[in-house]
């Protein structure tokens, strides 16, 4: 990887920035700047997907700065990986950013399957009501205990939920996979380089990722093997690794 590489890392739904901090220490070569979200989702023009995509990429604008000279790269993890997907700016490609990795990230349901967005509305509506009433500890045990984060690594370190209750029920039926768009459209058209990063004990996410591959997205696909849905904290090593190789092809075969 290039020495001066610019990483912006989003984090995920109940995460927060310091969730990458271990990153900027496997990547000493690069300068690694990890969003808020909950910053961006709490403005009160923040309603509905298109409202957020516009604050998400006035965010990335403002960590980006005017400082062209640097390449810059977005990872983005699940939830924050979602909201990337919304980015015109994102998916457009250019010069800044060079490219994003999107980690275990849901391109949307298809447009025709009401059953299942209303299944996915009820449950994230039932998990505000949790992160409204519940304890806290109450809520990262059940949070923790979904099939889906199964995995051999650790969550990240935790010191409290990482905004106001109210603003992680209000993000998380805002921005529900539920109403989110379905982004394989967009993924198909991809103007920029694009890494998909999975887990192989994630075997729902892997099959997306087959899935999205199959249907000519053009993104370099890595699976790490240790590791289910969250792929940096099970297996950081592996994460890195892939994410330093793709920066570096990215960069020796940039115009």
């Amino acid at each position: 990887m290039t020495a001066g590489v610019r990483l912006l890392a989003l984090h995920g739904f109940l995460g927060r920035s310091s969730d990458w901090d271990w990153l900027a220490a496997s990547l000493p070569e690069a300068t690694v700047t990890a969003i808020d979200l909950w910053a961006t989702l709490d403005r009160p023009e923040v309603t509905d997907w298109p409202s957020m995509s516009t604050a998400l990429d006035a965010t990335l604008a403002g960590a980006l700065g005017t400082d062209d000279r640097r390449p810059a790269f977005v990872v983005a993890y699940s939830f924050g990986a979602r909201l990337a997907l919304s980015s015109a700016r994102l998916s457009s490609g250019g010069r800044v950013p060079r490219g994003v990795c999107l980690v275990s990230c849901n391109p949307g349901l298809a447009d025709g399957d009401v059953s299942g967005r209303d299944e996915r509305r009820a449950a994230d509506e039932t998990w505000a009501r949790r992160i409204l009433t519940w304890p806290e500890s109450e809520i990262w045990s059940a949070w923790d205990a979904q099939p889906v984060l199964a995995g051999p690594g650790q969550a990240p370190p935790r010191d409290g939920l990482p905004a106001s209750r109210e603003t992680l029920a209000r993000a998380l039926t805002r921005f529900s996979l539920s109403g989110q768009p379905d982004f394989r459209p967009r993924l198909r058209a991809w103007g920029g380089p694009l890494l998909w990063v999975t887990g192989a004990r994630d075997v729902k996410f892997a099959a997306i990722a087959r899935e999205l591959s199959d249907s000519g997205v053009p993104a370099a696909f890595v699976t790490c093997e240790n590791a289910g849905h969250r792929v940096p904290w099970d297996s950081p090593s592996a994460f890195a690794s892939a994410l330093r190789a793709w920066v570096t092809t990215v960069m020796e075969t940039a115009p």
